[in-house]
């Protein structure tokens, strides 16, 4: 196992003063990549924001975190993600999940898919979307795709293959993402509330024992090493850790406090106690990136700093 530990953020353009200057700040900060998130009604275009991030950066990886299967043709797809590669010189990074917000289907006056259905097409549309970059003519017809002669001449990406994310939290999910991703994203979320928005939690040590099991043992199986992610829902750098989570745990009934500071998502405790729960993570479960959102950007510097020099 790489002992260094990577950080990504998640941001969305509506989310931060200046995105061009967000952008070069992570990659100053040391953020392994900039993500953004795919929710058509509810934030940016992805690749349009993506790219516009490119132009102003020159090292940071550049990606979807993640692409909403649901959303997506793989012939359409193929093509941003190839765009994003071309104009970033490389550095693009291929994010995508099942999806799971009913309002982006019924808003377009379609039936929300069953969570079957839903990874059924993510797969048919992560597989064919990697052949197409990867230069193949491909013909497909499967129960959510169909394809005839397929191919992308142009744009061709730099990078061959682009690195694949796949994120969920899902048995089947987490299977697809073992057995064929470059990073398996750990959502650490559950079953959809009736809000549909919000989520039930994940985040108990057993349930994370359980998921990583699950996917070591698939990627034995498969003769593959992915990169573990988790998905951090909350930074906070305090001298009072149980305080903070105490007031943080009142919106996840579900969770109680030693088990939020437990939690590889959610970092919350003095910068010592954070790089010292993050070497934890990494022995433990194999995390060796951590995905934060926008808000938590100088928290995550700090921590950045402090990793390098542990």
């Amino acid at each position: 196992m790489n002992d260094s530990i990577k950080f990504s953020m998640a941001a969305d353009v509506v989310a931060v003063d200046t995105w061009a200057d967000f952008a070069r700040r992570c990659e100053a900060d040391g953020f392994d990549a900039l993500m953004v998130p795919d929710h058509p009604g509810s934030f940016v275009s992805p690749f349009v924001a993506l790219a516009a991030a490119a132009t102003a950066t020159a090292t940071i990886r550049l990606g979807t975190n993640v692409v909403n299967s649901g959303m997506w043709e793989p012939f359409l797809l193929a093509g941003e993600v190839a765009t994003l590669d071309l104009v970033s010189h490389g550095r693009a990074l291929f994010g995508i999940g099942a999806g799971h917000t009913p309002a982006e289907w019924t808003m377009q006056g379609r039936e929300h898919p069953s969570a079957a259905a839903r990874v059924d097409r993510m797969v048919e549309v992560t597989d064919t979307t990697r052949r197409l970059l990867a230069g193949d003519t491909v013909t497909y017809t499967g129960d959510h795709v169909r394809l005839q002669d397929a191919f992308l001449a142009k744009p061709r990406p730099v990078q061959e293959p682009i690195p694949l994310l796949v994120g969920g939290s899902g048995n089947r999910v987490l299977r697809y993402a073992a057995a064929n991703a470059d990073i398996v994203g750990f959502s650490g979320l559950g079953r959809t509330l009736p809000d549909g928005h919000q989520h039930e939690t994940r985040w108990r040590r057993a349930d994370v024992d359980a998921q990583v099991k699950l996917v070591r043992a698939t990627a034995a199986q498969a003769g593959r090493t992915p990169a573990f992610e988790a998905l951090v829902q909350h930074v906070e750098i305090t001298d009072d850790a149980e305080a903070a989570c105490a007031r943080f745990a009142e919106d996840i009934p579900t969770t109680d406090v030693a088990e939020l500071l437990a939690a590889p998502y959610v970092l919350i405790g003095t910068v010592d106690e954070l790089v010292d729960e993050l070497r934890g993570h990494q022995k433990r479960w194999g995390f060796d990136r951590f995905i934060m959102r926008a808000p938590f950007r100088a928290a995550g510097a700090q921590l950045l700093d402090a990793l390098s020099e542990s």
